[in-house]
């Protein structure tokens, strides 16, 4: 599973989403059913090639989004940071991009706003919609020459990670509008919320992680029907 990120949020404190990667992971190796995609890379190199490419494209694009948008309505914050750049690097985080490698979840660095310098009194929501649509833009993008079949014309390699760049940038985008913080869904729900009831939305905030967590956990049978299902099917519409 990808939990590809991160929030969105200022600057400081520790990334929630390190946590869960931490916890995901000693879990999925004491489980003894975690197989990393480096262990898979030996039996299907270009598969592994495949993921790491959507990936990390994905990562890229999401992130610059968020940045491109923020800037866009008057918030510098990210363009300063660096963060409004298509170079992977400036985007992945390192403990994320191992986690990628090693369990096959990971995220990017999160991408810094100030909600105060937004113009637009849905600025926030603006901001979060951003990443999850560039994904869907890039899985339609890529999923052009898969749908007319031009893709086979230049070998099965470039077949694959077409069809990896459209799977995984679907799930990509689903699994970032769950509205559990620090997803972008929390953020999406708080732009649309009126002042005193963003308030309240700030509270829940706090314990996002912990329900997240909970989920992967617990009840991944959740995730699969709220992420996964859809995210197929998506990418089945798009590759027609």
């Amino acid at each position: 599973m990808i939990g590809a990120r991160r929030g969105i949020g200022g600057p400081g404190g520790l990334n929630p989403l390190l946590i869960l990667g931490l916890v995901l992971l000693a879990y999925g190796y004491i489980r003894g059913g975690l197989v990393s995609p480096v262990q898979r890379a030996a039996d299907d190199p270009v598969g592994f090639v495949a993921f790491i490419i959507a990936i990390v494209l994905g990562i890229t694009v999401h992130e610059f989004m968020h940045a491109y948008t923020a800037h866009r309505l008057g918030d510098d914050t990210a363009r300063l940071l660096g963060r409004l750049s298509l170079n992977p690097m400036a985007h992945l985080d390192p403990f994320g991009t191992l986690l990628l490698v090693l369990a096959g979840f990971g995220y990017g660095k999160p991408v810094p706003f100030n909600e105060s310098r937004l113009r637009s009194a849905m600025g926030v929501t603006f901001v979060a919609l951003a990443g999850p649509l560039a994904n869907l833009a890039l899985a339609a993008l890529c999923a052009i020459p898969l749908r007319f079949s031009a893709a086979s014309l230049l070998g099965g390699a470039y077949e694959e990670i077409l069809t990896a760049i459209v799977l995984w940038n679907c799930v990509l985008a689903i699994f970032n509008l769950v509205p559990i913080p620090p997803l972008d869904g929390a953020n999406v729900v708080y732009g649309l919320l009126p002042p005193r009831q963003q308030y309240s939305w700030r509270t829940y905030q706090q314990y996002g992680p912990f329900l997240l967590l909970f989920i992967l956990l617990l009840a991944p049978q959740i995730l699969s029907a709220l992420v996964f299902a859809p995210a197929l099917a998506l990418a089945r519409f798009l590759l027609g």
